[in-house]
């Protein structure tokens, strides 16, 4: 038994079975024999995967937590979830989820908690013992390059499985109900595997739709293509939840007990963005003794925290500094990480092995020409700065979100040369990820000129190489065009969705800052009766339904659906593709005419 959630993992595989009433009318008297007989098996089999998964789960570390891991209910503060008919649903119990649908996505972005969200769901269960809870992270697919099997996949990670019982009763149990699948980081497969895992998941639920599959992602998609899928979104926290948080926080209590008063009485209110995230809300904590405010800026955030990272190397020990091995100055250190996060980065690695690590870092030692023992860089990476944790025989960012803010320091220390050269060559590598995580959006933010004239510029110009007649006709067939109209949170009637898709190249990079230029412009109220305006065009004339995918090339050919298709969100976020070359172009010759006039 464990004596903090007294979990008596013993029997719980057993229990399941006898709970589910696992298909026993099924089998002939022999084969009921053998059934008795695996199910002991299979329960000293799960009895050692459920205890080694709840030892790896139970405990992480986090950014305040370095050097030990914590059991996650010492400082778990339960989110809520926002269904997609707006209802609020508690998460205290994994049976609220479970009670929606056998299928889940639960999205929400960086820092918000996902995989602590998911570890909390793996261990509800346990205490449950109502299904066999099986944690998967699938990033772990990013290592399979040949052709796989989904339930071969799920195998593999039950190691304690080679026991040598018969795979055969397995089968039964799984179409039978028995289990819950907990998918952890469909955002962290990356983007030339996503298909394929869309296409093995998909097969895989056919097969045993009885069971329970709960998947966590950033909000990469709306999930259209996930059909079976139902949508939560992870709630952001309420100031009541920030300061339950934080106290719950091993911390010095004289800083954190003024954080709290001054989270109560105006830094939630005036920094929500930050505050009702939990990285964020850690890292407000980690810097609110460093500095007198918290900045506006994403960019500046991170750097806060940095600096207070490296400054105090231990946050809860009254002042102590841990030695910094390597020996480098602020600088140095700053430098030779953010090029080590840049590379690691390209090649889509946020999990090590130690050659691993050693081989990106003497990569990075190697192009800085900054001269230090890479062991001892690790050590200061691990032990004062915190930035990476050891997690059993690998290593791991403190959070990914620190790797995408380094790649964009990176790529802002170059020449705009060299930025544009690093920049496409990420892009090209993998264009779905450059457009959903922060590297780009978070360089924007630290300078956007850079970024529109030897970024954006020149990737519109590639785009643009096979375009002779009207720009909206050409963008509006390179994007795919995929609508639906679906109810939402807070809507008197269906709303215009824009469909997902895969490779797109690189009109998805164009399209996402085309998002941002959009939203930035446009009168919403305006846009919301052109959408309706469709809507009922479609319904009245199409024989529309709600919730029903149209394809571009059915809009395009019906002249006044294509016509009134233009004005609604969609339609000018195509227009705002169509015409951000020119924008960025008479930007540039702005630029350039203003600086000559300087010493006029």
């Amino acid at each position: 038994m464990d004596l903090v959630t007294g979990i008596v993992f013993s029997g719980i595989a057993k229990d399941v079975y006898e709970k589910r009433g696992v298909i026993l009318s099924k089998l002939t008297s022999r084969a009921r024999d053998q059934w008795e007989k695996f199910k002991i098996d299979s329960d000293i089999a799960f009895d050692l995967y459920l205890k080694s998964s709840f030892e790896k789960y139970s405990k992480i570390k986090t950014l305040l937590y370095r050097t030990q891991p914590k059991y996650i209910y010492d400082f778990f503060e339960y989110p809520n979830l926002i269904s997609y008919d707006g209802r609020m649903i508690p998460s205290e119990d994994v049976d609220n989820l479970l009670d929606i649908s056998h299928f889940l996505i639960v999205q929400g972005s960086g820092g918000i908690g996902k995989s602590t969200f998911m570890k909390h769901l793996f261990i509800n269960e346990l205490q449950k013992k109502d299904l066999i809870p099986i944690f998967l992270e699938l990033k772990d697919l990013n290592e399979i390059n040949d052709d796989y099997n989904m339930a071969d996949f799920v195998f593999s990670k039950l190691y304690s499985l080679s026991v040598g019982f018969d795979k055969g009763y397995l089968e039964y149990a799984l179409r039978s109900g028995c289990f819950m699948f907990i998918l952890d980081g469909y955002d962290e497969i990356i983007s030339d595997k996503k298909e394929k895992f869309l296409r093995k998941i998909t097969d895989f639920c056919d097969r045993y739709s009885e069971n329970y599959y709960i998947i966590s992602s950033r909000p990469y998609s709306d999930f259209v293509e996930f059909q079976r899928f139902s949508v939560l979104k992870l709630d952001s926290f309420s100031k009541k939840q920030a300061i339950s948080l934080i106290s719950r926080i091993e911390y010095d209590d004289a800083i954190k007990n003024r954080f709290i008063k001054a989270l109560d009485e105006k830094l939630y209110d005036n920094h929500g963005s930050f505050a009702s995230n939990p990285l964020l809300l850690n890292i407000m904590l980690l810097t609110f003794d460093n500095y007198a405010e918290i900045p506006e800026k994403l960019h500046l955030f991170y750097a806060y925290a940095f600096e207070a990272l490296y400054s105090k190397h231990d946050a809860t020990k009254g002042g102590y500094k841990r030695e910094m091995k390597s020996k480098l100055s602020f600088d140095e250190f700053k430098k030779v990480f953010s090029r080590f996060c840049f590379i690691s980065y390209y090649h889509g690695t946020i999990e090590f092995s130690y050659d691993e690590l050693t081989s990106f870092l003497d990569k990075a030692k190697k192009s800085n020409s900054i001269d230090f023992d890479t062991a001892d860089m690790i050590d200061d990476l691990i032990n004062s700065i915190c930035l990476i944790y050891k997690d059993g025989l690998n290593y791991r960012f403190a959070h990914r979100s620190f790797q995408e803010y380094f790649s964009a320091v990176f790529l802002k220390s170059l020449s705009d040369d060299g930025m544009n050269k690093m920049a496409l060559q990420l892009i090209e590598k993998d264009t779905h990820r450059a457009s959903n995580d922060n590297v780009f959006f978070m360089l924007f933010d630290i300078n956007q000129e850079r970024v529109e004239q030897s970024i954006l510029l020149p990737v519109m110009k590639i785009i643009e190489e096979d375009c002779f007649g009207d720009k909206y006709d050409f963008y509006f067939d390179k994007y795919r065009i995929g609508i639906c109209y679906t109810m939402i949170p807070d809507s008197d009637r269906p709303v215009l969705l824009l469909r997902s898709g895969f490779d797109r190249g690189l009109i998805d990079f164009a399209g996402a800052f085309a998002h941002y230029y959009y939203d930035n412009s446009y009168n919403k109220q305006k846009l919301k009766i052109a959408d309706d305006k469709v809507f009922s065009y479609l319904t009245e004339n199409k024989e529309y339904k709600e919730d029903d995918e149209l394809e571009g090339y059915e809009i395009k050919k019906d002249s006044e659906l294509y016509e009134m298709f233009k004005e609604t969100w969609v339609g000018n976020m195509i227009k705002t593709l169509a015409s951000m070359r020119c924008r960025l172009s008479e930007k540039k010759t702005q630029t350039e005419l203003d600086l000559d006039e300087l010493l006029e």
